[in-house]
């Protein structure tokens, strides 16, 4: 990538200790895969394609709080001699479908998907990003629907995996609630490579206050990049291209459960709406 810089925050991890748990659903009892766990408003780590993850002895005693779609949120659960915690399901709510004739469909593009200046990447340590999310504005009466993003990102392996939010804007102007009713998982290469996601068989409408997209790290090994032969130094991928910015302009970023304007960088993302 032309003059990228990673925006690295190393954290070194000691050998520990550690118990495995399963996450599922208590409708099913299916795996509740790519879930986010915390303890003491911090992010720990996330569930595997099997629903699995793994909590060092430190944080056994702690109260974990657990965020998975579709699911009730877990506020406080003790993990010692409970290896399988079930959740509930929670569905979430649409807006009404519209149905429409789309044999001649109107594209509207906004942003551009274009090289950063600038990867973000994240760690877990106190400082933990878990998701990175785009504002798009409303700028005509004739967008109706959510069609695709595109977004770059730079893996230094192959099967690399994120998954994507989209939100409504809050009171605040921050991201609220989720929009999507499934899981949107994105399968990422190795390289700098450009990715489009299709968001047309959700049927979302676009809000007239407009929507966040936002990009969810999933903190699982094979997402690890080890920069030291000891294994005791990584970071997590992909890299997101961004652009460098002076001030906020339309980026948002999860701090530990907590969004925040960022000041220094605007996500590098195109959204295609359709009318």
């Amino acid at each position: 990538m032309k003059n990228k810089l990673l925006l690295i925050f190393f954290y070194s991890t000691f050998i520990q200790s550690q118990n495995l748990y399963t996450l599922r659903s208590s409708d099913d009892n299916y795996p509740i895969k790519y879930a986010n766990i915390y303890a003491n408003n911090k992010m720990l780590t996330s569930s595997d394609s099997l629903g699995n993850f793994k909590i060092n002895e430190s944080n056994l005693n702690s109260i974990i709080k657990i965020t998975a779609l579709g699911y009730k949120t877990i506020d406080s659960v003790l993990l010692k001699n409970n290896f399988t915690i079930l959740m509930d399901i929670e569905p979430i709510i649409l807006n009404d479908v519209v149905v429409t004739n789309k044999k001649k469909l109107q594209k509207y593009k906004l942003g551009k998907a274009k090289s950063g200046n600038i990867g973000i990447v994240c760690t877990i340590e106190n400082n933990t990003i878990s998701q990175v999310s785009k504002l798009f504005e409303k700028k005509s009466q004739n967008i109706t629907f959510l069609d695709k993003i595109k977004f770059k990102t730079l893996c230094t392996d192959k099967k690399r995996i994120l998954s994507v939010f989209i939100y409504s804007v809050g009171a605040n102007g921050e991201p609220d609630k989720i929009l999507n009713d499934e899981d949107i998982i994105c399968n990422l290469e190795k390289g700098h490579n450009t990715y489009e996601v299709n968001l047309s068989q959700l049927n979302i409408t676009f809000p007239e206050n407009g929507v966040f997209v936002a990009l969810n790290y999933i903190f699982i090994e094979q997402n690890k990049c080890y920069r030291n032969k000891e294994f005791n130094w990584y970071f997590y991928e992909p890299s997101i291209d961004a652009i460098s910015v002076n001030n906020y302009t339309d980026t948002w970023y999860n701090l530990n459960g907590l969004w925040k304007k960022s000041e220094t960088y605007s996500i590098s993302m195109e959204l295609t709406l359709t009318d």
